[in-house]
């Protein structure tokens, strides 16, 4: 086989790209489901290793005859690959809160289906919002943003170099805030439309007490979020565009604070 026939330094250094890129392709949110075979992941990992590795010009201390510094080596390059993949993992799980929002004020809370990612329970909105995001991800073509941040952090931190920079986690905290945000915004006209109609059936409710409020509040405020919804699909498509161009930012400035 190709790798039984390279040098100790080369099949160390493979091996380090190895653990880092799969350590990104294992966590990233459309791959981390549980209904994806391991073999895919193992073969997709050990497919882009291959391929990144003639691109590569650095070079790794040999501690193939130390274990102990090899294992270190080896658990600094998964977390640095966990840390690239969780800027995406975050933005993901603030459109996920979105859904959460939106269907909880739409009475959609009780209508959960099965996450293939975590196999629990979620809001049916959840899920479509989510699927929605990753279908922009990939038609502005984000992964080649991410694909380059991947090839770029090996020419920044080349294997056994990477700092702990105190700056990084602070990054990471920005990144959680702007989750949040991010479910805010997208949930935003959904949660706003469905407030003003509370209000109107509060005041209904107050004006005409005949009138058998619950029942007509369920069908209409699960109509007019549906209805608000697709009206402002195009607003979130763009919104998320947008913040799908700012992941290749952050996660060169976070790779950066790795050195």
């Amino acid at each position: 086989m190709l790798l039984l026939n390279l040098p100790a330094d080369q099949f160390q250094l493979f091996l380090f790209v190895l653990v880092r890129v799969g350590a990104i392709l294992f966590t990233i949110p459309f791959l981390d489901a549980r209904n994806v075979p391991m073999i895919i992941k193992a073969s997709l990992a050990m497919a882009v290793a291959v391929m990144i590795m003639p691109r590569l010009d650095v070079a790794a201390p040999n501690v193939l005859g130390n274990p102990f510094a090899l294992i270190l080596g080896l658990v600094s390059e998964a977390a640095v690959g966990w840390t690239i993949s969780l800027s995406i993992q975050l933005l993901f799980a603030g459109v996920q809160l979105a859904g959460q929002l939106a269907g909880f004020q739409m009475g959609f809370a009780i209508a959960n289906v099965v996450d293939p990612a975590s196999s629990l329970q979620v809001p049916i909105l959840s899920q479509f919002l989510n699927l929605l995001a990753l279908m922009i991800f990939f038609s502005v073509n984000a992964h080649f943003y991410f694909i380059k941040a991947l090839i770029d952090a090996f020419d920044l931190i080349p294997p056994m170099s990477a700092r702990l920079d105190g700056r990084l986690v602070s990054l990471i905290m920005a990144m959680a805030a702007k989750s949040f945000v991010i479910a805010v915004k997208v949930s935003a006209p959904v949660m706003v439309a469905l407030l003003l109609t509370h209000v109107a059936l509060g005041l209904t409710a107050r004006t005409v007490p005949q009138m058998h409020i619950f029942i007509v509040a369920m069908p209409l405020q699960i109509l007019l979020g549906l209805i608000f919804l697709s009206l402002s699909l195009p607003f979130i498509s763009s919104f998320l565009e947008i913040a799908f161009k700012e992941l290749g930012h952050n996660v060169t400035l976070m790779i950066r604070l790795f050195q």
